[in-house]
Formats: C-alpha cells, structure tokens, sequence
C-alpha cells in the first residue's frame, strides 16, 4: 500500500509539471511585499491545455492572476485523460495545500462538488458547473451565456454567407455547448431568413476524444461542405477545431469559439470570419481575486452581455468582406442583448 501510494505521489508531481511545462511558466506573481502567497490550482477537462479554447483560456485566467504581482498567486495545472481522472486530480491539489481550485468544464461538475465537500477549507472555482445541491459554501460557479455569444457569431455568419447555409461541429451534447448552437442558429436566423442550418453534436465516449477528436470534427465539417455550407461554426474544443480544419481544406470561412481563435489558433487565420467569446480568463481571474480579496462569492456568478461576460471576436482578414451596414447590425444586435431587447430564444 506505501509503496503504491508513492508511485501515485510522483505520478502525480509528473503531470503537474507536465502540465505547466505545455502551458508556459509566468511565474508565481510573488514579491517581497506578499504576506501570503496563495496556490491555485487548475484541473482541465479532456481536452486537455493544448485545446487552443476553453481549457486553455481558463488557464489563461490563472495566469493573468498569477501575473498580477497584487495578488500573490502561485498556480499549477493538472490535465485530465479520461473522467476517471477528475476527483484523483482534484484531491492531489486538495492534499497538496492549496487554497483554491478551478475545475474546468460541465463533466467535472459532480466530480467538483463531490471534491468541495470532502476538503470545505479550500475554495472551489466551477467553470461551466453548478452543484446538484444547495449549501455547498466553498463553491462558486462561473457560468456563462453561450447563447448569446453564439447569437452574435451567428448573425455575422448569417450576414457573411453567399450559399445561404451555415453549419455547426459541436462537442458533446451538453448545455454550455447546447446554448451554443441553440444561439448560432437564432443569430444567423434573425438576420437572414432564407438561410438553413445544420449541426451535429459529437457522440459521448467517455474517453479521451471527448472534445478532443479533431480528426472526427473535421470529417463532420467536409460534410457539411459538400452540403453547401460556406461557413463552419467549430464548438468543442479541439473537436471543435476539425471543423475549422475543414474550413481551411475547402476555402470557406469558418467560426471559432471561446476565445479569439486567431490568436490562440493561427493554423485557421485564413479561414477565420470571428469567434463567438466566452471571456473566460476574466471569470477565473475574477474570482481568484474576490477569494485573494476577502470578497468570495458563494452560489453561481453569470458573465453575459451586460456585463462584457461574452462577445464576438473582430473579423480580421475577413474586415473587408462585411460591409459597414453589417457591422452596424452586429453592433445593434450586441445592444439588443445588452438591453434584453432581443432573446436567444435559449430557454437553459
């Protein structure tokens, strides 16, 4: 039993520092002025640091905290293969001394909660999660309107397409991803009446290519191709990102998601007509610094238009290819949802 208890001991000190090898070293952000200097840790989802999306950005808010010589942090990042590995992640942080821990991503909600309640000293950062119950005053839960995001993406492509069709390569079936194609559709909808939409939700394994099948992603994207789509809205992660793929192989514009994929993804910049943003980095960082702060904010926490929570990229390369009219529109549209004058029409 020790000697299996070590082995999982040096395991685990081997994917933290793989972890944050792949994913840069900032530094711990501490100086001589710091009092404390409070560990954050982070556990990814499947799709792993390397997602160029959600993971990633979510690490960026780490990082950006960690940055901050103000705030004293020092941050880790463990990548999870499988869901088997979300509690045993979370607990090497939980035994390690950590104050705080971000648990990326919807599937390691029960995972987060089961976690928060077996260590209620240190503070539970859910990104994209909720707990199933109530009273669980260690937690707080990031959450996000992808619908309106997806809105806004889906109205540029709506205003973008010469064939009328536009389609979505979407990773599981889950609400954040849900919301995401429910608001795609509806934007490119609410501006262009004659269009079709088509989409297809990548099936649970519950392995490794969970949001992590490029190679899936991009065949899905093709497809849609050959049915005419001219622009491909990639939202799963790396699976995602075989749409985008797609989208480079047959000369059509496509539409990235989370982030500004033509920053984090420059393999697609040619193909990249925006990217529905969920800003996620800001989330973490913000509530790194509430718990930092003394202002922890127990329950869930809602980054939407009205708060500059979502958004749409810029257009980029694709600049010149919309009209000042289109533009106007987008920013109309933006206000809309800003004010609650115009519904996503998402109803989770």
């Amino acid at each position: 039993m020790r000697v299996f208890r070590r082995v999982a001991v040096l395991a685990a000190a081997l994917l933290v520092a793989m972890a944050c090898g792949s994913s840069g070293n900032t530094g711990n952000g501490a100086s001589a002025n710091c009092s404390k200097t409070w560990k954050v840790g982070l556990v990814t989802d499947v799709g792993k640091l390397s997602d160029k999306s959600f993971n990633a950005n979510s690490w960026q808010g780490v990082k950006d905290a960690q940055a901050d010589s103000s705030l004293c942090v020092s941050g880790k990042a463990i990548e999870s293969n499988s869901s088997e590995d979300y509690q045993k992640n979370l607990r090497i942080f939980g035994d390690g001394g950590y104050d705080m821990v971000v648990a990326v991503g919807f599937n390691l909600g029960n995972d987060a909660e089961t976690f928060a309640k077996a260590y209620p000293n240190v503070k539970v950062i859910m990104v994209d999660a909720t707990p199933d119950a109530n009273g669980t005053s260690n937690i707080t839960s990031l959450l996000f309107r992808e619908d309106e995001a997806g809105f806004l993406a889906g109205a540029v492509a709506g205003l973008y397409t010469k064939t009328n069709v536009v389609a979505g390569v979407y990773g599981l079936d889950i609400p954040p991803v849900e919301r995401y194609r429910v608001g795609f559709e509806a934007g490119a909808k609410y501006v262009n009446s004659k269009i079709t939409t088509l989409g297809v939700y990548q099936p649970a394994c519950s392995c490794p290519n969970d949001f992590n099948d490029p190679t899936w992603g991009q065949a899905r994207g093709l497809e849609f191709a050959d049915r005419n789509a001219d622009v491909l809205f990639g939202a799963g992660g790396s699976t995602g990102n075989g749409a985008l793929l797609a989208a480079l192989q047959r000369n059509i514009a496509c539409v990235g998601v989370d982030v500004d994929q033509y920053l984090s993804y420059p393999q697609a910049d040619a193909c990249l007509l925006t990217s529905a943003e969920k800003h996620l980095s800001l989330a973490v960082k913000t509530a790194i610094t509430q718990i930092v702060k003394s202002q922890f904010k127990t329950g869930v926490q809602t980054f939407d238009a009205t708060t500059g929570g979502v958004g749409v990229a810029p257009y980029h390369q694709f600049d010149s290819k919309l009209s000042s009219a289109d533009k106007a529109k987008i920013d109309q549209i933006a206000a809309g949802l800003k004010d609650g004058s115009i519904k996503t029409g998402a109803t989770s």
